[in-house]
């Protein structure tokens, strides 16, 4: 479950074990930090788990990272080094395809080399894996936009439209992403 505010949002997933893993996003200045402290004054007025969640987390437990995307580059390839993974495409997370695309990546070079050779198989893999990284840095970037947005008047409207959206308008958008052959 994600929870979207003004800048900021919070999520959890169960975990088998009972436990349960929590992240949140927000907007802040590169290189800030927050302790456990901020965050459950920052989200202490949000709606049942999330102040309990926090108050049950421990100092120990809590990592921030900063998350960065990559701007478009023009090729993976240089003479005979390639890059993939976050090398090529870092993106935010929130289509959930970071690492996703990188086994694509390992699996589509490893293919086109050994099918083509060194020289060949990295141009064609250059040729089919940007385009398709590329989108999907695009896709995650516009599925997380409203999530930031800090203006009352566009939140109110994004949580008033949200709802009523059919879920195959959900689906569609991400049925390209989710969807891969070699």
């Amino acid at each position: 479950m994600e929870t979207w505010g003004s800048g900021d949002r919070f999520g959890h997933v169960p975990m088998p074990d009972g436990r349960v893993y929590c992240y949140m996003m927000a907007n802040a200045p590169i290189g800030s930090r927050s302790g456990l402290d901020e965050l459950r004054e920052r989200f202490a007025r949000w709606h049942g788990p999330i102040p309990a969640l926090l108050n049950s987390a421990r100092k120990d437990a809590v990592l921030q990272h900063d998350t960065y995307e990559l701007p478009s580059l023009r090729s993976y390839v240089s003479g005979k080094v390639a890059i993939l993974g976050d090398a090529a495409h870092a993106m935010t997370p929130n289509l959930g395809q970071g690492a996703c695309q990188a086994l694509e990546d390992a699996v589509t070079l490893a293919a086109a080399v050994d099918t083509l050779g060194v020289g060949a198989g990295l141009e064609a893999y250059d040729r089919v894996r940007r385009p398709r990284t590329q989108m999907i840095v695009r896709r995650s970037r516009q599925a997380g936009a409203a999530a930031h947005w800090t203006s009352a008047a566009l939140t109110g409207l994004r949580d008033a439209a949200l709802p009523l959206l059919p879920n195959s308008v959900f689906g569609r958008s991400l049925t390209p992403a989710y969807t891969w052959t070699i």
